[in-house]
Parts: C-alpha cells; structure tokens; sequence
C-alpha cells in the first residue's frame, strides 16, 4: 500500500499538469483492479480465502414421508454455507480439503412414527440417530455428532436408516436440521 502511495505521489502532479484530474483514490483503485488481474491470470489464490473454513448449516423446511431406505435426506433451506461445500439440491457435503471435520443432525418425528437416520461419508456408515415416537402421543427430537477425518472429495450425507413408519418433521421453525465444519 505504501509503494502505491509513492507512485500515486509521484505520478500525480505530472497527471494534473497536463490537464488530467485524477483523485488519488482512482489511481490506486485502478491500480488494484490491475494487480488482481494479474494474479487471477497467474493462478494465485487469496490466502484469506484458503484460511477460511468450510462450514454450512440447513434445516428442512417440509415434512417428509415415503422415504426408501439408504436415501439421502435433503435438507433445503441453506442457513449458513460457507465455501458452498454443501448442495441442497443433492443433500451432499463435499469436502473442499484434507481435514477433520464435526457434523451434526437433529430428526424430529411426530407422534406414532419414527425416524432413524445415519450418517455416511462415502456412504460408509459413521454414526446413526433414532427419533422413535411411535408409541407415544407427542413428539420426539434427537441429535447426533460425530468427528471425522475426510480427504479432499469425500462426501458426508444424511441418510434413512430403516423404512417403517417414516415421518421427519421439517417447517419454517427448523426442527430438523443438519450442520458441519472444519475443526
């Protein structure tokens, strides 16, 4: 910033007196908008950028039913999707590089029904969660964690456990939800 200063300094009086005017502020934004040019070009990446951590948080706004099982539960409403690594049109978490990364999801069933679920990263079963309210008239919300190790590429997914009697409540309160980032 300091060179820039210097060469704003130095170049402007010469800029005025042949019958430029040009603000100091127009020359060094002309100037950045070159350099980022340039770096785009050359294949550079932000460091800000790669030191920021991947991380999303989705609730489901609908009520889901008829699920098969081993399939994966979208969750739509993109909360919070920092680095877009997760897609709510598939459901999918794509890990953007090598890390170890915390996921979390909570399933709420209504009455008489239930919901069980796992989570899969490459479709290898990691950790499940049961919201099981079938025999009880109100309803039932649970949440699982889990710590992982992924490589670039890995996907991390949400998906039905069992096939009898599924409900998931979802709606503009975000009682079902799913979430995850990079530790």
């Amino acid at each position: 910033m300091q060179l820039v200063i210097i060469i704003v300094s130095w170049i402007g009086p010469f800029l005025y007196y042949y019958g430029h005017e040009v603000s100091a502020a127009g020359i060094i934004e002309s100037i950045q908008s070159d350099v980022h040019k340039i770096l785009a070009r050359s294949g550079w990446e932000n460091p800000d950028k790669q030191k920021q951590k991947p991380a999303f948080h989705v609730n489901l706004s609908h009520i889901l039913r008829g699920l098969s099982s081993d399939q994966i539960v979208k969750f739509d409403k993109v909360v919070t999707n920092v680095g877009k690594p997760y897609s709510p049109e598939t459901g999918k978490f794509t890990a953007p590089r090598d890390g170890t990364y915390t996921f979390s999801w909570t399933c709420l069933t209504p009455p008489g029904s239930k919901f069980e679920t796992r989570l899969a990263i490459n479709n290898n079963h990691i950790s499940g969660n049961r919201a099981n309210a079938e025999t009880i008239k109100q309803y039932v919300q649970t949440t699982k964690n889990a710590v992982v190790q992924m490589k670039k590429g890995d996907v991390a997914t949400v998906r039905v456990l069992s096939v009898t009697g599924l409900t998931l409540h979802g709606s503009n309160y975000n009682f079902s939800s799913f979430s995850g980032f990079m530790i």
